[in-house]
């Protein structure tokens, strides 16, 4: 229901992964922020869309682009009156005060990280530095932060990206492994409080050598869900990234669900009896999620569970079993 949408595919970057590369030969296309702000109230009003996601290629400078994409927001915001979701890409390398004030009017901000690793993004963008990419993010956490001091203390204050910030990372371009990129992740979480990040299996658009090749290359799909399940482990089951993979399990089993696999690698802590165990523990089995382990911390103050009883509250008993 989001209107996904860049402001230009113009880029003066050279990113080898990127069909927008400024050496790639494509048609190039600009939004004014005038265009792109009719467009997107337009749609609106017809309830073709909920809200707006803008990226961009850097066009001319990170400033310059990011102007253009705060002048568009204005617009949707102060002229139009449009209070729809917006989510906007900033752009590394832009001034902090440009930064500022294009999280003053979108609902979320999200810096992509790119890849998993400062060798792999400079061999692959070296136009782009990781310290271009932190300093942002570490920028919009701390301003999220400020935001909700601010709105405690006065309700009517100016929101900093009150739904929080995102990353995207690319998977399969780059050798890292599943630990790397799962180690990266629980680090982002911890130290820029992120609301989530997103993995994009990388999909062959440049015939670069540094690349895999595209004819004998197939897309890490499987890769990039089993990263997903993990990524929701961390985020909603209190794993941490070096529980779930180490040094001698380097990348995650393509057969099952990264929960199993944690289970078979860890007999000791099964079995775990369901009308003693405390919530945390209940996490750990298989076949039992967020809702069904708060429905069985409920059901069980009424009485003792049974396999009969578990099943009706959610759980998935062949897999817990």
């Amino acid at each position: 229901t989001l209107l996904k949408v860049l402001m230009t595919n113009c880029c003066v970057y050279d990113c080898k992964y990127c069909v927008n590369r400024c050496s790639n030969d494509t048609r190039r296309a600009v939004f004014t922020p005038e265009e792109l702000a009719d467009l997107t109230i337009q749609f609106y009003r017809r309830n073709y869309i909920e809200g707006l996601f803008l990226s961009s290629g850097v066009l001319v400078s990170p400033d310059y682009t990011t102007e253009r994409m705060i002048r568009c927001l204005d617009l949707l915001r102060n002229q139009y009156r449009f209070n729809g979701y917006i989510h906007a890409k900033a752009i590394p390398g832009a001034d902090p005060l440009l930064t500022h004030r294009l999280g003053l009017l979108a609902d979320r901000m999200s810096v992509n990280i790119e890849l998993p690793s400062s060798p792999s993004l400079a061999l692959l963008a070296p136009d782009k530095k990781k310290e271009a990419i932190l300093t942002p993010m570490g920028q919009i956490s701390a301003g999220i932060a400020a935001s909700k001091q601010e709105v405690a203390v006065y309700r009517h204050a100016p929101r900093f990206a009150p739904a929080g910030q995102s990353t995207q990372m690319i998977v399969g371009a780059t050798p890292e492994s599943d630990r790397h990129i799962l180690t990266l992740t629980q680090a982002l979480y911890d130290r820029y409080q992120l609301k989530r990040v997103f993995f994009s299996a990388y999909m062959p658009v440049s015939s670069s050598p540094l690349l895999p090749v595209a004819e004998s290359f197939k897309p890490p799909l499987l890769r990039e869900h089993r990263l997903y399940q993990a990524d929701w482990l961390l985020r909603y089951y209190h794993f941490r990234a070096e529980e779930l993979l180490d040094e001698s399990q380097p990348d995650l089993d393509p057969r099952m669900d990264p929960k199993c696999c944690w289970a078979l690698r860890h007999l000791e802590f099964f079995p775990v009896e369901v009308n003693r165990a405390d919530y945390e523990a209940l996490l750990r089995v298989p076949g039992l999620g967020v809702r069904s382990a708060r429905r069985i911390l409920r059901a069980r103050r009424l009485g003792p569970l049974s396999f009969e009883g578990l099943k009706r509250l959610g759980v998935v008993l062949k897999r817990a079993q």
